[in-house]
């Protein structure tokens, strides 16, 4: 029998970092964001509070596209892995210390540090994750378990897949600190707490003090583009269809 292994890991509440106007309002705020797009929510946050390039780097996207894996929408919780063939015992299991840190409707986000020579999640850390309250994960880098993933309704967010174990490879050694990932501009900063959107277009990044203000824009504009798209199809002027709803 193998020794046994003790969770001796600093709590780091998710839950702390998250805003108090939406605290208490993951689950409504996550379903809200989730009958918008990513596009407009990117939109919003270049033309109304100039923040242009706050999506993940092309390339990345969910396992399986559709409503029950497509889509993901939550406060991220940021970890950090390094390529290593380390197999220390007391940082192997930082994944699994680290989850009793994560609040209900959290998304887990993995910066693997440009890491290519494995799969760095699985079905297994999922489902423990899911226990935990996590609700999708957003790798930036690769998964293995697909198709089990695809299965269970755990919506996945990868840039590649390999069947490849990370034991010897690459490991979490870290979590619940500010993260870099792939950005469309460069290196984009995830903070605990930021909120992650993704669908099939790709992954966005709200920051998480204009979680709800960005999130009540974007839902404005959402109506608006309705009433156009319906003007449109009806025969108006496309230039009348603009001055009224202001969107096209």
């Amino acid at each position: 029998m193998s020794e046994k292994i003790e969770n001796i890991y600093e709590l780091r509440p998710l839950l702390d970092e998250i805003p108090e106007d939406w605290r208490y309002r993951i689950d409504e705020i996550a379903e809200r964001y989730k009958k918008l797009y990513t596009a407009l929510v990117y939109d919003i946050m270049a033309e109304q509070y100039g923040l242009p390039g706050r999506s993940m780097k092309p390339g990345i996207g969910p396992l399986e596209r559709g409503e029950r894996n497509g889509k993901v929408a939550g406060p991220a919780f940021p970890t950090r892995r390094c390529t290593t063939p380390d197999t220390d015992p007391k940082v192997h299991n930082i994944r699994l210390g680290l989850m009793k840190s994560m609040c209900r409707g959290c998304v887990y986000v993995s910066d693997v540090q440009g890491n290519r020579n494995c799969g760095q999640f699985g079905e297994i850390t999922a489902t423990a994750m899911r226990a935990a309250g996590c609700v999708g994960a957003v790798i930036d880098g690769s998964t293995r378990d697909s198709d089990y993933l695809i299965a269970m309704g755990f919506p996945t967010f990868v840039r590649w897949c390999s069947p490849v174990e990370g034991l010897t490879r690459s490991m979490t050694v870290d979590y619940m600190h500010p993260i870099y990932v792939d950005g469309v501009d460069g290196m984009l900063l995830i903070n605990p707490g930021d909120y992650i959107f993704g669908d099939g277009d790709g992954v966005v990044v709200v920051p998480k003090d204009i979680v709800v203000p960005v999130l009540e824009k974007a839902e404005k504009n959402f109506r608006d583009e309705k009433l156009s798209r319906r003007a449109m199809a009806e025969g108006m002027d496309p230039f009348e269809v603009y001055n009224r709803y202001g969107r096209f």
